[in-house]
């Protein structure tokens, strides 16, 4: 899985985030969110989305089962991957797993081995805190991140359908 980078990483570096991360972390989300707005019509952000994604990521900061990385260039955040311990119904095993919630790194940094890094910190993450099967969801009109995901071994495993119910036509039909 090894992948060469387009430039040195040389002022990168990597960390756990903090709480003063929440307000970028909410604004890199956005601009992940509005790349799947344009190329999925069915995907839209509601108004003020960014103010949610700040109150969800403060509440995944407050919880133990959550852990974000970030990847700084110098001071500034360039991307950031977020996952949580999730429990599943007793009728299902494992009865806990790891969701991947966000991960996304800024256009002018991809390809260079960022995204690789921050998903190898998660998932070392996951295996440390006794996960064993892990989940990510994604567009699936998102080709990039299809083929990013398959690199780690991740499968297609379920399907989510969508249909509008309100007697008009909804985006993308």
């Amino acid at each position: 899985m090894k992948r060469e980078t387009a430039q040195p990483l040389q002022n990168v570096s990597f960390r756990p985030w903090n709480r003063r991360d929440i307000h970028v972390l909410a604004r890199l989300a956005r601009e992940l969110y509005a790349y799947i707005e344009s190329i999925d019509p069915v995907w839209r952000t509601s108004p003020g989305a960014e103010e949610h994604l700040r109150g969800h990521l403060l509440d995944l900061f407050t919880a133990r089962h959550a852990m974000t990385y970030v990847a700084c260039d110098r001071q500034e955040i360039i991307g950031f991957i977020t996952g949580s311990i999730t429990q599943r119904p007793p009728v299902i095993l494992p009865h806990r797993d790891g969701l991947i919630d966000n991960a996304y790194v800024n256009a002018r940094w991809r390809k260079r081995g960022i995204g690789t890094r921050l998903c190898r910190m998660l998932l070392a993450w996951f295996t440390e805190q006794g996960v064993k099967e892990i989940r990510i969801h994604y567009q699936v009109s998102n080709q990039g991140a299809l083929r990013f995901w398959e690199r780690f071994g991740f499968r297609p495993w379920t399907t989510q359908a969508h249909l509008w119910l309100s007697g008009k036509s909804g985006p993308g039909t």
